[in-house]
């Protein structure tokens, strides 16, 4: 393992499960902020925005996360504005990404019922509310030729006592009734990375991708050019990452952030 200067880290299954810390999140911040290195979290969230993100990190007790959360769910809002400035949007998802959405200038319609033109755009998140008429009017939407766009591919999301359906189930389901592809903004995309460097002025060699999903933050961190690390904490068995082949293949696996943060220290010359 190199002395990397940046590291990006995932949060379901990297960070935490659920509202249980997982074992050595905390104590990596801790050294990288002591040491002059840079942390930033990098979530295909697709249900709270960066501040309740925020809370909830401080909430556990990580240090300082405010000001660096960068989610899915807020970048797809901000992609969509930036591409169709005051659109109207049906957002499959929770109240907090409506409100992202509204934050970014555009409606949000048909929250209530399909009364109304056919919306500009459908945002597909995960929707905890998810009902089968609210699905059928995403459909609809789409069909009626909304543009569809999907905040994240995941196809579940780990939690304390095992997993629940991802955004990526949803939009999955709308993708094959629709017969469309939607637009993905968050991992495995390589664009949420790029703004993440950019915000941190990271270069990618110095840059490290922590991460728990093959196919989501090893495929993204790869494809923008950076070195990726797995963690065994969430979606991935050793198994899985052992067989892992191409761009699905971590340059690094670790039982957690515990073992990240030892080898860390040894690459840096100081004492584990």
């Amino acid at each position: 393992m190199r002395d990397f200067q940046s590291y990006l880290l995932d949060l379901d299954g990297v960070v935490y499960r659920g509202e249980q810390l997982l074992p050595g999140a905390r104590e990596l911040v801790e050294w990288l902020d002591a040491t002059g290195r840079q942390a930033l979290y990098l979530s295909n969230n697709s249900i709270s925005t960066p501040d309740e993100v925020a809370e909830k990190l401080s909430r556990l007790g990580m240090p300082h996360p405010e000001g660096r959360v960068l989610t899915a769910g807020w970048a797809a809002c901000h992609a969509i504005a930036k591409r169709f400035p005051g659109a109207r949007v049906f957002v499959l998802g929770l109240p907090s990404v409506e409100h992202m959405a509204e934050a970014a200038g555009l409606r949000v319609v048909w929250r209530d019922n399909a009364d109304g033109p056919i919306p500009d755009v459908v945002l597909s998140a995960l929707d905890r509310t998810l009902t089968y008429e609210r699905l059928r009017r995403a459909l609809r939407a789409i069909m009626g030729g909304a543009a569809f766009y999907a905040v994240n591919r995941d196809p579940r999301l780990p939690v304390e006592d095992g997993f629940e359906p991802g955004t990526g189930a949803i939009a999955t389901a709308l993708e094959y009734a629709s017969g469309q592809q939607a637009e993905i903004i968050g991992k495995p995309a390589p664009g949420i990375v790029l703004e993440a460097m950019r915000q941190l002025g990271a270069l990618p060699e110095d840059t490290l991708m922590v991460g728990d999903g093959l196919d989501l933050d090893i495929v993204a961190g790869h494809a923008a050019g950076i070195t990726t690390a797995l963690v065994l904490t969430g979606l991935t068995s050793a198994e899985q990452a052992e067989a892992a082949t191409g761009e699905r293949r971590p340059d690094l696996i670790f039982p957690d952030c515990a073992t990240i943060l030892t080898q860390a220290k040894e690459a840096s010359g100081a004492s584990a």
